[in-house]
């Protein structure tokens, strides 16, 4: 078969859809997504239904002619005409006069999505991170460059963290049931503290698949804290809303999760002179209180010394017992001729009662 180089084929497909009758001028409707416009005074966006997407141009000229500045979740009809851009190869739909019709049924849902949830609790995870975890678990496509820009910044944080990637779908009609399986995975098997959920950047559509109520329930339900970080700094899903943390990109978020390690060995030497600081203060405590006792004991003991028996006896006092050794205190009742003994400091004798 003969090959064609690639510009023939993008000549042959603009020559075909640009001079077609029924494409060249017509009115499509839809709801706008991607908004944006450009310096240049150029309005880039999508416009799509439940099915499809199309890209759309208003070129600076026609977009000065409008009546109203078009956002995101606007429903318009469009006239205009189907073109071919010959250096990327695109199909887009190349807009003249438009008029909004109200607002489209998926940014209606995508509301009423959002005000269910609310009232559910299901955004109201606000769980603390922890400080120093061990591991980080990422749920993730394997391929893209979020997780590239995840492990290098936990990586260069901190070469000790342990991270498990647990692949999935990021787009795709599969993807909310990938990544709701995904995070179950994690928290039935990762052992890790710290859950980050999320992909890089992209068109909504790219990432709709993180405005979804599985999801949503999923992140809500996850035992492990989580740290949303879907898109870029201007996107926010219904993902950001149920976790417990949202960051503005995936890179964000392993900073977020990962302590420095020079901070972690700062911290363990500070904690090591607090707990040797402690240490030494119990110690010398203990041996304060051991020395005040020995004290007070040394003094109880010279007064137990001085009431001694022994100590009376020393001093010219004699104690007296009767032939049973019973102290005599009184000499009433003693009878002439009684045998009595008489215990002296340095000896003991004996005596008779005259």
């Amino acid at each position: 078969m003969q090959a064609y180089k690639v510009s023939k084929i993008v000549e042959y497909m603009k020559e075909l859809l640009e001079d077609d009758m029924f494409l060249c001028s017509i009115v499509i409707e839809g709801e706008i997504s991607n908004f944006r416009r450009h310096t240049s005074g150029h309005l880039y966006f999508s416009l799509k239904d439940e099915a499809a997407a199309l890209r759309c141009v208003f070129f600076k000229g026609d977009a000065l002619n409008l009546t109203f500045m078009p956002k995101d979740g606007d429903y318009v009809q469009i006239y205009g005409r189907i073109a071919v851009y010959k250096k990327a190869g695109d199909v887009q739909f190349v807009g003249e006069l438009m008029e909004t019709v109200g607002r489209g049924k998926i940014y209606n849902d995508l509301e009423v999505l959002k005000t269910t949830l609310y009232e559910e609790g299901i955004f109201d995870n606000s769980r603390p991170m922890p400080k120093y975890p061990d591991r980080i678990a990422i749920v993730t496509s394997p391929t893209g460059a979020a997780i590239r820009d995840i492990i290098d910044t936990i990586r260069r944080r901190n070469s000790l963290m342990e991270i498990v990637l647990v692949p999935t779908l990021v787009q795709g009609d599969d993807a909310p049931m990938d990544i709701a399986c995904s995070i179950e995975i994690a928290n039935v098997e990762s052992g890790a503290d710290i859950l980050i959920v999320g992909r890089g950047g992209g068109s909504a559509e790219d990432l709709w698949a993180f405005n979804t109520e599985i999801v949503a329930r999923a992140v809500f339900g996850s035992s492990i804290p989580v740290i949303s970080a879907v898109g870029h700094e201007i996107d926010v899903t219904i993902c950001d809303f149920a976790a417990d943390l949202r960051v503005a990109t995936p890179t964000a978020a392993a900073e977020m999760a990962t302590p420095l390690l020079a901070d972690m060995r700062g911290q363990l030497s500070y904690c090591l002179e607090e707990m040797r600081g402690a240490v030494n203060d119990v110690v010398n405590r203990e041996i304060t209180k051991i020395r005040m006792q020995r004290s007070i004991l040394a003094g109880k003991l010279d007064v137990l010394e001085k009431i001694s028996p022994a100590a009376v006896l020393k001093r010219g006092f004699v104690l007296a017992t009767d032939s049973h050794g019973k102290v005599i205190q009184l000499g009433e009742g003693l009878q002439a001729g009684q045998k009595i003994a008489l215990q002296f400091a340095d000896t003991k004798r004996e005596a008779e009662i005259v």
